[in-house]
């Protein structure tokens, strides 16, 4: 049985895919860890103003589920205010970012599934 607490997890600062500013980060599980098509689980906090840089991904469904805060998330060319409560599912291939435009920070839990 493995239970972690992501809350009590080690961040670290970073940079994510070349957006703005430096967001708190922490792999929660990582793809050796996990037997499936999930890749990776992720906790992370973007402060205000930072965002994860426009990216994108293969052959899989990437999640952003909203903990805390408000943004903007932006998907080939459109965008989509964002709150907590919502979740995104990032379309394979497709270029992807979101950013805080609150004054608070937001907070997400982020998760890939292989297809």
């Amino acid at each position: 049985m493995t239970i972690r607490n992501f809350l009590d997890m080690e961040m670290h600062s970073e940079a994510i895919h070349g957006g703005k500013g430096l967001c708190s980060h922490g792999t929660v599980f990582d793809g050796a860890e996990i037997q499936g098509p999930v890749s990776f689980i992720n906790h992370t906090i973007l402060p205000p103003g930072a965002s994860f840089g426009l990216h994108k991904h293969g052959r899989d469904n990437e999640f952003y589920i909203l903990l805390r805060g408000e943004g903007v998330y932006h998907q080939e060319g459109e965008q989509a205010q964002v709150k907590q409560g919502d979740i995104i599912m990032n379309a394979p291939f497709a270029a992807h970012g979101i950013e805080n435009t609150g004054s608070e920070e937001l907070e997400l839990l982020v998760f890939e599934v292989t297809l």
